[in-house]
């Protein structure tokens, strides 16, 4: 099934294609109209009729070319194609249109005329040529406003995300949480408070001095992932399991920044239930296909649970609109773990 984009694109193409050749068909028509007695403008009539339809088929044709180069070469090839296939689509065009009325009309020694059809021919490279400068500056001009589109989208879901990790470092219960547990450690455990106040100016630190929220070594958002999690292990003691599987050549990958601390958080937030233990995996490894980040946890998945949809839409939201077509994002549940994971090409 197409998507509702490809579909748009390919409604959009055939709409001015006609519109164009129906534009065209009206002018060359009206041109001659006023040159050609009466009794001839129903064969003036054929005559462009027939020019029109040859012109639009070729040029449909010449589309299924022009639409991968579109994708793959830069300007200086794609300029070398339109020149190359302006010729050969006149020459053709030119070839075509004699042919068909040499056939309904046959005369002997008059096909083809090597006076004439150089300058048919010319005249309809140019005209293909002036279509193909149409087709690509349609299509560039489209692909900078998608482009540019993307970006504003970007831009926005990166300030949400920063907007939300606001909320991570004022959060009332975090914040009331962490406090309580750093004032309940100064008298029993010193060395356990102070870490713990280390470990909550370190994230607090991180969150308010990383201002390239799109562009940041992944072992920065780790660090500060670590941070947070030390305060959250101070607060759950045993009840939470942190295992981190890290590989050296992942921690200089950059990603969105705030990109994983979403899932984490939610993680703790809606697999801590009762006095189980909560089991925590975060593994980050990059091969040739890019990096795979993957943030597991002990539990079942609540697709409709209350409020668990947003902070991952997000980080699904900000993967589309950075890297589109290139990245991945999955939640599946499998032997009593909960899988979230990230695959983006680098």
């Amino acid at each position: 099934m197409l998507s509702m984009n490809l579909k748009e694109r390919l409604s959009s193409f055939w709409t001015l294609q006609l519109a164009g050749w129906l534009a065209y068909w009206v002018m060359i028509y009206v041109t001659f109209i006023t040159v050609v007695p009466n009794r001839q403008l129903l064969h003036l009539l054929h005559v462009k009729t027939a020019r029109t339809i040859i012109g639009f088929g070729l040029t449909c044709l010449l589309r299924m070319t022009y639409k991968p180069a579109a994708r793959k070469l830069s300007f200086r090839p794609i300029a070398l194609l339109v020149l190359s296939g302006s010729i050969v689509f006149g020459c053709l065009w030119a070839l075509l249109e004699e042919s068909y009325f040499y056939l309904q009309n046959p005369r002997p020694g008059q096909f083809l005329s090597w006076v004439t059809f150089p300058k048919v021919a010319l005249d309809y490279a140019m005209t293909v040529m002036a279509w193909s400068a149409l087709y690509f500056g349609i299509k560039y001009w489209r692909a900078w406003e998608a482009e540019r589109e993307r970006t504003l989208q970007a831009n926005a879901l990166a300030h949400q995300a920063q907007l939300e990790l606001l909320r991570y470092q004022l959060n009332p219960h975090f914040l009331f949480n962490a406090l309580n547990s750093i004032r309940a450690s100064i008298d029993e455990d010193k060395v356990r408070a102070k870490r713990m106040i280390t470990e909550f100016s370190e994230f607090l630190r991180y969150s308010l001095t990383s201002s390239d929220a799109a562009n940041i070594p992944l072992r920065e958002e780790l660090a500060a992932i670590r941070n947070y999690l030390a305060i959250e292990q101070i607060r759950f003691e045993d009840r939470l399991d942190v295992q981190f599987d890290i590989e050296p050549a992942a921690e200089d990958v950059r990603i969105p920044g705030f990109l994983i601390h979403p899932l984490v958080e939610n993680a703790i937030k809606h697999g801590m239930n009762g006095d189980a233990p909560l089991h925590l995996r975060i593994a980050a490894q990059k091969d040739a296909g890019g990096l795979h980040i993957e943030v597991a946890n002990t539990g079942h998945w609540q697709a409709n649970g209350n409020g668990t949809g947003i902070g991952l839409r997000n980080v699904e939201q900000r993967l589309q609109q950075l890297f589109p077509d290139r990245s991945r994002f999955a939640i599946d549940e499998a032997d009593g773990w909960v899988r979230v994971t990230i695959e983006i090409q680098t």
